[in-house]
């Protein structure tokens, strides 16, 4: 009832008197013809390609190195989507020089060279030449460390083995023991060598 009552409103009246205004009369020209069309400004621009725009995307991951005898957690941007063998990678180069990375420093020399497979979130580490042999048996530990607390900081990976040229090898633990070769090692076998700050 209410909408009929406001319908009816404003509807035109049926009723009434009105005055109708002789066209000359009609002011500011309200009644002229329309003699002239609005003028729209357009700015042309190059079409965009993908080719023309290098945005590199990168994003953070976690890499482990070495403060003394301890490990410490520490996050770079590395490019987007990041690999195993890209941590690995970053492991070898070592800590920036950003102030914040003084004192730290990898156990992984510049000649570690190791391919990288993840299957069933297993990463399986195979180094190439004298991995372990060159290192002090601290040193072994750490680099140890470092590779098995980078990979499985990294989703779709919860184990790693280790090999040299295709043959399965023995590696030390964080307590200082060791797996026997072909036993995959995880994060918790290393954390207690983590610096918790």
């Amino acid at each position: 009832m209410l909408l009929l009552v406001v319908l009816s409103s404003c509807a035109v009246p049926s009723s009434g008197s009105y005055q109708q205004i002789a066209p000359e009369d009609v002011p500011f020209g309200l009644n002229a013809p329309q003699t002239t069309i609005p003028q729209t400004t357009t700015t042309a621009q190059a079409p965009i390609s993908a080719d023309s725009i290098a945005v590199a995307v990168s994003e953070p991951i976690d890499l482990f190195f070495i403060s003394n005898s301890r490990i410490i957690k520490v996050q770079r941007n590395v490019a987007s989507p990041a690999n195993p063998a890209q941590a690995l990678s970053s492991l070898v180069e070592g800590p920036s020089t950003s102030p914040e990375f003084v004192g730290l420093r990898t156990a992984l020399t510049t000649t570690f060279v190791a391919s990288v497979d993840v299957i069933r979130g297993v990463a399986q580490v195979d180094a190439t030449g004298v991995f372990l042999g060159s290192l002090s048996g601290l040193d072994q530990k750490l680099a140890i460390a470092q590779i098995v607390l980078t990979l499985t900081s990294r989703p779709g990976v919860g184990q790693v083995l280790f090999s040299v040229d295709g043959r399965l090898i023995s590696v030390p633990r964080g307590r200082g023991d060791s797996v026997a070769s072909g036993v995959a090692v995880t994060f918790d076998d290393y954390s207690s060598l983590i610096n918790q700050q």
